[in-house]
């Protein structure tokens, strides 16, 4: 027999659900950023994507030549395996994934970091991921508020009645009936909570968050929410931001495939995925133009052409 989900374990599952959805969403964006060009004809099918899912997880990884059990090249997950040298990198390490383990020393390896932090991307989005949960939450609490502003108050022995009351008021259906055993008179008091309407500005608020995401990960946003003009300096100030992230995550990449390159003679190539960028910041009417709409002569207009 399937068991009911209460309202508490109803609350807990969409908690949940948000939380990961709005995860899930920015690591598609996090690891569709780049492309390992010729990676997957050497290391096999699947591992430029697996690459970037481990620089997203753990923040760095690493390229071997596995010569002991004959598989060739390898991305691989790693972990540091011993003392560290005067410049706080691994003098041997631990290349490992799914039925796979082994030890190398450091200068057999290539060893990739995700930025010059060695940072997961994950920890970033998780903070991202979670004010963006929080708000989306308040808006759901905040929409079912306006819809049932009321809190119900009764004694201890019509609870059952005055929650079945209000599952009717909340499924918003037009009649209620009781009968003479329930004195609505004398055991329900209804108190209105009046709550305002915050939809719009939180929802302003979480495309603001969305767009602090989009910018630690070297995505141009400066227009997807904008519908007014935008004057130069501050369209180029949000771009020169873009551009320093996008380079953190952009240039020890790049640094692993010249190595890779140089040590084993190979052609590896890391391009940025612009489509993937340009797709994003598909929208028309971003910026409006100055001669079209009459505008006040305030600044020049940055042209999104």
């Amino acid at each position: 027999m399937k068991r009911k989900i209460n309202e508490t374990d109803l609350a807990i599952i969409i908690n949940d659900r948000t939380m990961f959805d709005f995860l899930d969403r920015l690591r598609m964006l996090a690891t569709s950023l780049f492309t390992w060009k010729g990676l997957d004809e050497i290391a096999g099918t699947g591992a430029s994507r697996f690459l970037e899912q481990v620089l997203y997880e753990n923040g760095r990884a690493c390229f071997v030549k596995d010569t002991k059990n004959g598989l060739g090249y390898l991305a691989l997950r790693v972990n540091p395996s011993d003392k560290l040298n005067v410049y706080e990198l691994p003098t041997k390490v631990m290349a490992w994934s799914l039925g796979y383990n082994e030890t190398y020393d450091f200068d057999d390896v290539i060893y990739i970091m995700n930025n010059e932090l060695q940072k997961p991307t994950l920890e970033f989005m998780e903070l991202f991921a979670y004010r963006l949960y929080d708000t989306e939450r308040i808006t759901d609490t905040n929409l079912n508020a306006i819809r049932t502003p009321v809190l119900i108050e009764g004694d201890t022995k019509t609870i059952l009645t005055l929650k079945n009351v209000y599952m009717q008021y909340s499924g918003n259906i037009p009649f209620i009936f009781g009968n003479k055993q329930f004195d609505i008179s004398n055991k329900l008091n209804v108190l209105k909570t009046d709550a305002p309407y915050l939809v719009d500005k939180l929802d302003v608020h979480k495309h603001q968050i969305f767009n602090d995401a989009l910018t630690i990960l070297g995505i141009d946003n400066a227009n997807t929410d904008k519908k007014e003009r935008l004057i130069v300096n501050e369209v180029e100030s949000n771009e020169d931001l873009v551009n320093y992230y996008l380079n953190c995550w952009y240039k020890t990449r790049k640094k692993a495939c010249d190595d890779i390159n140089k040590k084993f003679g190979l052609n590896i190539e890391i391009v940025l995925n612009k489509d993937v960028i340009d797709l994003l910041n598909e929208t028309e009417n971003d910026i409006i133009d100055d001669e079209n709409n009459g505008g006040d002569d305030d600044g020049s207009l940055y042209d999104n052409n």
